[in-house]
């Protein structure tokens, strides 16, 4: 290998590696800003057990205003259509869960446009009344953190002020508002990331990947360098 063919070849393996290391350590798609979470808030989010309990805290408190449809959570005013139940189970992809030994059928996951036509008049009547159409929160945890949806579900004005969304929990008048919110959170992390063992298997398989085609570009590099050199002869 000649020396312009190693630099090139150190080169594109190093932007390989920053490339992936961005994507995956310093991820510009998720929210880097700082926001403090009380530890023992903390350890709720991160207690894979109290999701269980925000998804029926979400379903109460949530869905009057939004959906989170990668766990196949609605419009409270849309699910009460009579339609709804035979929409789900003819246009939607059926969402599994284990529960006591068995598996059963937590929710539908419906697509976007379907959706959508069916909740047209209920997302028209949100915009009118917030000025936007609330958003779907399936991606929320990703784009940004535990710490601000803690802080921004316990209190939106102080996190942004002007929005339109209401303050739902008084830790003045019910002691359990902060474990509450973090069950949400918990929830809506459970959702966006997979489980430590799952997550682990990833980010091998992504590892093995990359190895992979810097392994694959060496090798026919080599070849190509051994046919070029034939075809001088």
């Amino acid at each position: 290998m000649s020396t312009w063919g190693l630099i090139k070849t150190v080169f594109f393996t190093a932007l390989t590696v920053v490339f992936f290391f961005i994507i995956w350590v310093e991820n510009p798609f998720t929210h880097h800003a700082e926001y403090e979470i009380p530890e023992e808030a903390e350890k709720i989010i991160n207690d894979p057990k109290a999701a269980l309990e925000g998804r029926e805290l979400f379903k109460q408190n949530c869905t009057s205003c939004h959906s989170l449809r990668y766990d196949g959570i609605y419009l409270m005013s849309v699910t009460a259509k009579p339609e709804w139940s035979k929409i789900e189970k003819t246009m939607g992809k059926p969402l599994l869960e284990e529960k006591d030994g068995k598996i059963r059928v937590k929710g539908y996951f419906v697509p976007r446009d379907v959706y959508e036509s069916v909740a047209f008049a209920d997302l028209q009547a949100l915009k009118a009344s917030f000025g936007k159409i609330p958003p779907d929160l399936s991606t929320m945890y990703l784009s940004r953190g535990a710490g601000y949806l803690y802080n921004f579900i316990s209190d939106p004005q102080k996190v942004l002020p002007g929005t339109s969304m209401p303050k739902l929990f008084f830790p003045e008048y019910d002691k359990e508002a902060p474990q509450k919110v973090a069950k949400i959170v918990a929830y809506m992390r459970s959702v966006n990331e997979p489980p430590p063992g799952e997550k682990a298997k990833r980010a091998l398989m992504g590892v093995v990947t990359i190895a992979y085609f810097i392994g694959m570009g060496a090798l026919l590099w080599l070849y190509r360098k051994k046919v070029v050199a034939s075809m001088k002869h």
